[in-house]
């Protein structure tokens, strides 16, 4: 922990200098394009190599263009790394990445585990589908190679935000209520996948909190040390049956310290899954009282027909009820700027 300690701190004295001239920063808890405060707002498109097979590039011009999204958040599931070749992967990655910066929008990169490192990791119900056992593997060792590569690859493109572990989960029973922030015990090791970015990188990275990145209590008052480091958060219609006073104790005021990205949100009308919810029961108040209210960046989860929460019907085209409302979300800010112009 030393090592990694000293590698931290001799990050932070790095100038900001050293990202493109159009990358991202972190000052305060605030994000800067271009030395300007900058607001994302987007959606999540998934998996590449097993969300998007036989999908066209021009989705990401789409996304920018009718959707007005100016970020979007791609994953990559720890099992893909692990069967494929990684030049493979890194390309298709590539090709994704540089459509949507084409379309002048900014990127989350996400390393898609759900367990804790070299821990448990969300099983796979064989039943229902054919992903691969090991789809959310939690190894540490593969995650750290796989930041390894990215950051070498697109680490000098400041756009990229490294989302660094999607959802920590240490067991099965965290579903159960009641469980405690585990931010002391994960802290140690986003230090490391930290340094293993800032080998190559200066970008923007994302640290989150246990319970699958819902709970952030404890990190404002011990922040990650080192430059560029934002947070992310996860929440779904019916978490904590929509106890807004429930959602601002997991969220913890970190907003306040530093950005927080909430890189999955949603709700399914007709659904069995747990994030069952409308636009009035779930939508309206977390867009006006938590992304609006709380001034927080965002990727709506998933711009997908099939994985849930879907925003988009079978032909790709025609959005849900839940992309509806998206779309109007992320129009809404374009609408004001018009408005405003013509005044």
């Amino acid at each position: 922990m030393f090592k990694v300690a000293v590698s931290l701190a001799l990050s932070a004295l790095l100038s900001a200098s050293c990202l493109a001239a159009d990358g991202l920063q972190v000052q305060g808890n605030q994000l800067l394009a271009d030395g300007k405060p900058i607001m994302l707002r987007g959606v999540a498109v998934g998996d590449p190599i097993l969300a998007r097979q036989g999908r066209p590039l021009s989705d990401y011009q789409r996304i920018a263009r009718d959707w007005h999204a100016n970020v979007v958040r791609i994953s990559l599931h720890p099992s893909v790394w692990k069967s494929l070749p990684h030049g493979q992967v890194l390309d298709t990655l590539e090709r994704e990445i540089g459509a949507a910066l084409d379309n002048g929008m900014y990127v989350i990169l996400d390393w898609h585990t759900i367990g804790w490192p070299d821990g448990y990791y969300e099983p796979i119900e064989k039943d229902w589908t054919d992903d691969p056992a090991d789809l959310y593997d939690s190894n540490f060792d593969l995650a750290k190679s796989f930041w390894d590569a990215v950051s070498t690859r697109f680490g000098k493109d400041g756009r990229i935000i490294f989302e660094l572990w999607n959802e920590p989960v240490r067991t099965k029973k965290e579903e159960d209520e009641g469980i405690p922030p585990e931010w002391e015990q994960l802290k140690p090791y986003f230090a490391q996948l930290l340094q293993v970015v800032r080998t190559h990188s200066q970008n923007v990275v994302l640290a989150t909190g246990n319970d699958w990145a819902y709970d952030l209590r404890g990190i404002r008052e011990d922040l990650l040390p080192g430059v560029n480091v934002a947070y992310s958060w996860h929440i779904y219609a019916s978490m904590d049956d929509n106890d807004e006073e429930q959602w601002a104790e997991h969220l913890d005021e970190l907003q306040t310290v530093a950005p927080v990205m909430v890189t999955e949100w949603g709700f399914q009308e007709h659904t069995d899954e747990s994030f069952r919810g409308t636009a009035k029961s779930f939508g309206t108040k977390f867009v006006r009282d938590f992304l609006e209210g709380r001034h927080l960046h965002s990727t709506a989860w998933c711009w997908h027909p099939d994985w849930t929460p879907v925003m988009l019907e079978t032909d790709w085209k025609t959005p849900t009820p839940m992309g509806r409302f998206v779309m109007d979300y992320l129009a809404a800010p374009q609408k004001m700027g018009a408005e405003k112009k013509g005044s």
